[in-house]
Order: structure tokens, then sequence, then C-alpha cells
């Protein structure tokens, strides 16, 4: 038999961004490692991971999940959620917009000849960043 009480979770970011909270519910991202009792925590074995939490006033309480396998996944799933439709468009782009890379993967973007609108026309992300300011000037 399977003894939980000898398994401890260390986290080693929790991002602190709760989403689909309900009653004492929510879902939690984190990078974590799930330490057998005795076992040395190590960031470089440690996970992304989506769970779901309850919170008691004896603290969290770790429910169903799913750990990533790979670094590709979660950015993989971020992805695809974008493309099915996921996710309001301006709070993405106001997310992406502060990244290091943003200005470059933007000036290359049409670069990628597999990126095209659903009418089959290109989008040039250039023409949005000439006009990057302009919302703030009116």
């Amino acid at each position: 038999m399977f003894d939980n009480s000898k398994i401890q979770c260390c986290v080693f970011e929790d991002y602190n961004m709760p989403f689909d909270e309900s009653n004492n519910t929510y879902g939690a991202i984190r990078k974590v490692q799930w330490l057998k009792e005795g076992q040395e925590k190590d960031e470089s074995k440690a996970k992304i991971e989506i769970r779901k939490m309850k919170s008691t006033p004896e603290g969290e309480i770790a429910l169903k999940g799913y750990t990533f396998s790979t670094p590709e996944g979660p950015s993989d799933l971020a992805i695809n959620l974008i493309k099915l439709g996921y996710g309001d468009t301006k709070e993405i782009l106001r997310a992406v917009r502060v990244r290091d890379n943003f200005l470059d993967a933007a000036k290359t973007i049409n670069e990628d000849n597999d990126d095209q609108s659903e009418g089959g026309e290109i989008f040039d992300m250039r023409d949005l960043l000439l006009n990057v300011g302009d919302e703030d000037a009116g």
C-alpha cells in the first residue's frame, strides 16, 4: 500500500496566480519537487505543475493535478490554448509586451511563412509597432 504521509511537496516557485477559483478550491501553477522522506530537495529535479488545491484552516491540500514532463510542455499548452481562442487578446498582448525579446520577435514574425490569418492575409506586426503609444496620445 502507498503511504502518502511520507511524501512532501517542496515548492521552489509559487507563481501566485490562482485561477478557476470556486469556494475553497482553486488551481495553482507551481514549480515543485515531490520528495520521499529523507530525500534532499534539488531544484534541478523540480517540474512545473498545474494542480487543484483545497484551502482549509489547517493549510492547503493538494488535489489532482498535472506535472509537465518536458520544459516545452507549459509553452506548448499556452500556445495551444491561445490558438483555441482562450485568453483575452489585450491581456495576452499586455503580458508578452514586457518580455525582453518582444520587439525582436515582433520585427521578425513575418519571416515565418506559416503565420497567416484566417483570410489568408499576413498580418504585419510592424504595423502595430509603428502605432505603439498612439493610444496614450489620444
